[in-house]
């Protein structure tokens, strides 16, 4: 069930690896310490590429041997990077027209009107351009109302610095009293293999390490923009001089992140690792995703994973079911109520959050629909 569960959270909410992590000179000695993977891998980058490019000459110019295998080939096909093997999206990923997500919500008593859409936080390079009704509403909008504006904190070492910080335990425990050691065992030594690993890493929580390794798959993607919807709008509203709105508070984000039982995130970590090589079959749940957004199709997002939920361990049903309360639905709350609050003060802004937290009963959608407001599909 992993694969999914971990493209699935590209619809709910803003990965950590979206913030390009630095230090502050001015911060405290935890913070200066602390630093992602997606880092402490970028150092690496260069010399990996050098070498991975010497490594093609000597393939292209070393004759083909009797020995050679048909699974060789296979393998000299795919190109490999400094965090592993990679795949090409856009083998999974339709190159039609998109038509996001999309609904127009009225007040009955104000017939205020607001625009919500559902996005994905990466973005195949096939795609292009929004259809010309999303551009118009925008156009028409005095802003975006977004999760949590991410550039607020790349353009701020401090709040860069403290952002990082929330991630680590304060108690004074460290990710080996959260999860088993034999789960920390792999994960260090695949973060080690990819030159991601120091001793610092341990005094970051076991989501931060968990969220790390989807960061890691999205890393190995060919032909993805990890510029997604969501980043797409708020440059653009930047440049135009219009407002950009967080609907969310970085708390609030970290918290989704951070949401799991030790026992869960366990269990999830160590399945996580062991899939680290079915890259291929990732790349095309994740493609599976972009479709089902371009199409505006947003339930099947949610009914896939409660499916595979079915494969978990019964005594971690009720730890999920806890977390899909934290990362989905009591944010799902929120944001209708963020809604609810432009509608009544008649804030034209154009509201995107993650499509997942449209999908299924319990959707923002729904709960607008819920509260007495008029809620459209646009298609």
């Amino acid at each position: 069930m992993n694969k999914k569960v971990l493209c699935a959270f590209l619809t709910a909410f803003l990965a950590v690896s979206a913030v390009s992590c630095g230090e502050s000179d001015e911060s405290s000695e935890k913070s200066e310490n602390s630093q992602t993977v997606t880092e402490e891998v970028s150092q690496t980058e260069t010399e990996s590429e050098t070498e991975t490019e010497s490594e093609k000459e000597a393939e292209t110019s070393a004759p083909e041997t009797e020995e050679t295998t048909e699974s060789d080939k296979e393998n000299s096909d795919k190109n490999v990077s400094a965090y592993g093997t990679t795949a090409d999206i856009t083998k999974y990923t339709t190159d039609s027209e998109v038509a996001p997500p999309l609904w127009k919500v009225t007040d009955p008593e104000t017939n205020n009107e607001l625009y919500i859409m559902g996005t994905i936080h990466v973005l195949p390079n096939t795609f292009t351009e929004f259809p010309d009704y999303i551009t118009d509403i925008y156009e028409n909008s005095d802003g975006v109302a977004v999760e949590y504006d991410v550039t607020q904190i790349n353009s701020d070492i401090r709040a860069l610095a403290q952002y990082q910080q929330m991630y680590m335990y304060d108690d004074g425990t460290t990710i080996t009293d959260h999860i088993s050691d034999e789960t920390y065992q792999k994960a260090k030594s695949y973060f080690e293999s990819i030159g991601a690993y120091s001793e610092q890493l341990d005094q970051f929580s076991a989501g931060f390490w968990y969220n790390q390794l989807s960061s890691v798959m999205i890393l190995r993607m060919e032909n993805l923009s990890t510029e997604g919807v969501d980043a797409s709008f708020v440059a653009q509203a930047n440049n135009d001089g219009k407002e950009v709105i967080n609907i969310e508070t970085l708390d609030i984000q970290v918290s989704a992140i951070d949401g799991y039982s030790d026992e869960l995130v366990d269990f999830l970590m160590s399945e996580a690792i062991d899939e680290m090589d079915n890259i291929d079959e990732y790349a095309e749940n994740l493609g599976e995703l972009y479709n089902l957004w371009a199409k505006g199709d947003v339930d099947p997002m949610l009914e896939d994973e409660l499916e595979e939920v079915d494969e978990l361990p019964d005594d971690l049903k009720d730890d999920y079911a806890a977390y899909m309360d934290i990362m989905l639905y009591n944010r799902n709350k929120g944001m209708a109520e963020k809604a609810s609050e432009f509608l009544k003060d008649g804030k034209n802004y154009l509201f995107m959050v993650g499509s997942a937290h449209y999908a299924g009963d319990k959707g923002v959608d729904d709960l607008l629909e819920k509260m007495g407001y008029t809620v459209e599909k646009i298609s």
